[in-house]
């Protein structure tokens, strides 16, 4: 500080003017635990924010534009009062409700910012006395060095180029409400052509999915189906394709039109009203107002702003280091009446303070805060990974979309491609068949009906022996090796060797033995010294001819008849002559008709047949019976596994099973099984699941249910 030496001679006397403000509160600012400023005020209300009308000007986002007020009282009591900010105010570490008594020696937290509070009392200022005196120049005295200042750069904060008005309530020392004129800009005239634009984009993408959507679809899934079936080329689809892009629009509409909507609650505050009713800014009596409801206070005008007071209002207006009245506005003629109150157009920078009983109107011209963040500080974090999610999840949808409907779908048997090589995974096992045995057969004049009864050989009974002979108790006898074992042949018959090779046949049969039974072997064999023609049996070896032959097998040399009967042993037949029970006969090989002998054995082949089955819902029944038909042999898998575990297993097994509106099987389950065979019904059950039949009419859903009848042939 340095004196300053005042002139003597006429000058006009100094006066002597007291402060009188009770204390004086000087902060101690630290900014990040480093000190930047101090300041000291000797005043009843110190500002706190970030408003360059503010007396301690804080820059920071997170401070408020009006965050703090401290109010001296008159007896010396100094307050602090927090206006609503969002990050709060603390003193000495605690969070404050609303406000909080400050003393000598507290901290204050406001954001990073720190502030040390020092209270003393004021002091009032005493202007030196004249001197009469030549002037003494005193010792200069050492100032202390300049603070350093806080540089804040308000361009982020505040818009130089417009101004608002700023309006702060109060009731003795309390601030009861602060509000902006034309802060918030009105946003409605934009609304409506956004809501217009929006609608009618939404309006164009429902009518291109209407389009779609009204196509013939289950026409053309029908034909779709229908050429899948036949391995046709499929129809082309109906419609422009451009269903898709309809629904992409309406959902893209829909930005604007909401974004539209939302700005019509966007009017702004373009004036400041008092009075009791609901829509005024501050209610106060409506008392000597011109309007009772909302009488305006401050509004916004065409390149400013004009302040509107009453006869019955007090106040003054401040324009730089003038202070002009009310009363002198009107007074001047600078006010103008309308409308049973004053209006007058405050210029850039002015102040006013109007009074309305006991509430004070402080109005301020200041500069107007800048948007830093629009509705709200963003969360750049949360957007990028909400973004980001939602793109992914957006991408995966839209591939999932564009896939088939069969692609994501296990069909171990679909009607485009399995189903022409059923028939060679499902095959019977074939059987090598025997070629047959090409012989001739003799036509015979009777009409073999049924197989006739067995009769004795026809012709005379048989007596063997020489019929040269006389004596008929001889014993025959074959001459051979004494070690032989004795033995007649079965084949001597002259008629049978006739009708074999004829005279040749009969020159080649005189070389055979003379002895021949039906019993006997392949040839003759004996253990005698010399062939004798006797009997069968006898009391010893000698030449005889007489009964001793066999009577039901006929007459010659002990040998068979003709054999016209079923047991007759002639050649002509073996077991008799007619039909009988196995096939037709005659001849060498049997009589005519069929013999006791058994058959050619025959394996038996699954053979399952399809029934009549059922159909409930919208979908074609021959359709539905074709594609059965071809997966039977599915059906005939499962019966084969089932006769591998009982070969005389049979029955039937009626399947019910359901058909969505894609053509997909949702559920197959046994209705009825009479096989008593649960893994072969499980087995069809299973198979009928993996088929694929045509789409469901208006994508309902249809009931089929099927019967299998199994039995092997």
């Amino acid at each position: 500080m340095t004196f300053v030496q005042l002139p003597l001679g006429n000058a006009p006397s100094p006066t002597v003017e007291n402060i009188m403000a009770s204390k004086t509160i000087s902060f101690r600012i630290f900014l990040n635990d480093q000190l930047v400023d101090t300041r000291s005020f000797a005043q009843e209300v110190i500002k706190l924010g970030r408003l360059s009308s503010s007396h301690l000007r804080l820059e920071d986002a997170t401070i408020g534009r009006m965050h703090a007020v401290i109010e001296v009282g008159i007896d010396g009591e100094a307050r602090l009062i927090d206006l609503g900010s969002s990050s709060g105010t603390r003193v000495n570490g605690e969070l404050i409700d609303r406000n909080h008594a400050l003393a000598h020696g507290d901290k204050l937290e406001l954001g990073p910012y720190r502030l040390e509070l020092s209270i003393a009392d004021a002091l009032p200022a005493v202007a030196s006395a004249p001197v009469a005196s030549a002037p003494l120049a005193p010792a200069p005295v050492a100032s202390a060095p300049a603070q350093a200042k806080l540089a804040i750069d308000l361009s982020k904060v505040e818009d130089s180029s417009e101004e608002v008005a700023e309006v702060i309530t109060t009731y003795g020392r309390s601030i009861l409400d602060v509000a902006h004129v034309g802060q918030a800009r009105n946003r409605t005239r934009s609304a409506l052509p956004l809501m217009a634009f929006g609608g009618v984009m939404m309006a164009s993408g429902l009518g291109l999915f209407g389009y779609e959507v009204s196509q013939p679809w289950d026409e053309y899934n029908a034909q779709v189906a229908e050429a899948h079936q036949h391995h046709r080329e499929a129809p082309p689809a109906p419609g422009l394709g451009t269903g898709s892009f309809g629904m992409l629009l309406a959902l893209l509409g829909l930005v604007p039109f909401l974004g539209g909507s939302l700005r019509r609650r966007d009017t702004g505050l373009e004036a400041y009203t008092i009075g009791e009713g609901t829509e005024a800014n501050f209610k106060v009596s409506g008392d000597a107002l011109p309007n009772p409801a909302a009488t305006p206070l401050v509004a916004r005008m065409a390149g400013g702003y004009s302040l509107a007071f009453t006869p019955a209002m007090t106040g003054s207006v401040e324009l730089g280091e003038q202070h002009i009245s009310l009363a002198d506005l009107v007074a001047s003629g600078r006010a103008t009446s309308h409308g049973g109150a004053y209006h007058y157009a405050l210029p850039s920078g002015a102040k006013a303070k109007v009074d309305h009983g006991e509430v004070r109107f402080s109005v301020n011209l200041v500069k107007r805060g800048a948007v830093v963040a629009g509705r709200g500080e963003i969360d750049w974090p949360f957007w990028g990974y909400f973004g980001g999610t939602a793109t992914i999840a957006t991408a995966f949808y839209m591939l999932m979309r564009s896939m088939p409907d069969d692609a994501l779908a296990m069909e171990l048997a679909d009607d485009e491609a399995a189903t022409r090589f059923a028939s060679y995974f499902h095959q019977a096992d074939e059987q090598d068949m025997a070629e047959p045995v090409e012989t001739e057969s003799e036509e015979s004049d009777e009409k073999a009906q049924s197989g006739e009864t067995g009769k004795r050989a026809s012709g005379p009974e048989g007596k063997m022996g020489d019929p040269k002979q006389k004596s008929s108790s001889g014993a025959y006898a074959m001459k051979g090796p004494k070690s032989a074992v004795p033995r007649l042949a079965r084949d001597f018959s002259p008629t049978a060797s006739a009708q074999e090779a004829g005279i040749l046949g009969i020159l080649a049969a005189q070389d055979r033995h003379f002895l021949a039974s039906v019993d006997g072997g392949a040839f003759a064999v004996g253990n005698d010294d010399a062939d004798i023609w006797g009997n069968l049996v006898g009391t010893e070896h000698a030449a005889a001819y007489g009964t001793g032959g066999l009577g039901l097998v006929g007459s010659g040399k002990g040998g068979g008849g003709t054999a016209g009967g079923l047991i007759g042993m002639g050649n002509h037949g073996l077991l008799g002559h007619g039909n009988g029970s196995g096939g037709l006969y005659h001849g060498n090989e049997g009589g005519t008709g069929n013999t006791t002998g058994f058959g050619e054995r025959k394996k038996k082949v699954p053979a399952p047949r399809v029934g009549k089955g059922k159909v409930t819902g919208d979908i074609d029944k021959d359709m539905i019976r074709r594609i059965v038909r071809a997966h039977l042999n599915e059906v005939r898998s499962c019966y084969n596994a089932g006769l591998t575990r009982n070969p005389s297993l049979e029955g039937r097994v009626t399947i019910q099973f359901s058909i969505v509106g894609t053509g997909k099987v949702s559920s197959s389950v046994v209705q009825e099984n009479t096989s008593k065979d649960s893994s072969v019904a499980n087995c069809i059950a299973k198979a009928v699941k993996r088929w694929k039949f045509p789409r469901v009419g208006k994508g309902g859903t249809a009931l089929v249910s099927y019967p299998f009848m199994l039995q092997a042939r």
